[in-house]
């Protein structure tokens, strides 16, 4: 899944991005900016509240299916990497939504953040990050 299709699905299912929502035009359509990006008159919906590589956005995606079946607001604070793993960060929420959660954040450890191929925490210059043995080793 790239950048621009994870945007346009957070667009798809209307999510609240920091309790701030996307600018719409007199239509009440999305207003995307020059690379396809959902605008928030205070955050883009990657920049500033998405910090993950590429390789967790169909985990990010699959958990934002999950989440959607339940009682969950659709309201998200951050979302990103830490230590090696997926941090979801969200408001109030009933415990099937963390539980839901926390099963998303123990499968990054399982997936290379680069690339979505199965993964394994490593330590690499200092930092820990989960990747495939091919990112790895470049």
């Amino acid at each position: 899944m790239t950048e621009q299709e994870l945007n346009q699905y957070l667009v798809d299912i209307d999510l609240k991005i920091m309790n701030l929502y996307y600018r719409k035009d007199a239509d009440g359509k999305v207003v995307l900016d020059e690379n396809g990006r959902p605008i928030n008159d205070y955050y883009q919906a990657t920049t500033g509240m998405m910090d993950i590589g590429e390789g967790w956005y169909q985990l990010i995606h699959d958990l934002l299916e999950e989440l959607i079946k339940t009682d969950w607001n659709r309201d998200i604070h951050q979302i990103k990497e830490k230590f090696g793993g997926l941090r979801f960060y969200i408001g109030s929420a009933s415990d099937e939504v963390y539980k839901i959660i926390e099963k998303y954040e123990n499968l990054s450890y399982k997936t290379c953040e680069v690339c979505g191929e199965k993964g394994e925490l490593r330590r690499e210059c200092g930092w820990w990050k989960t990747l495939c043995d091919k990112h790895h080793n470049k």
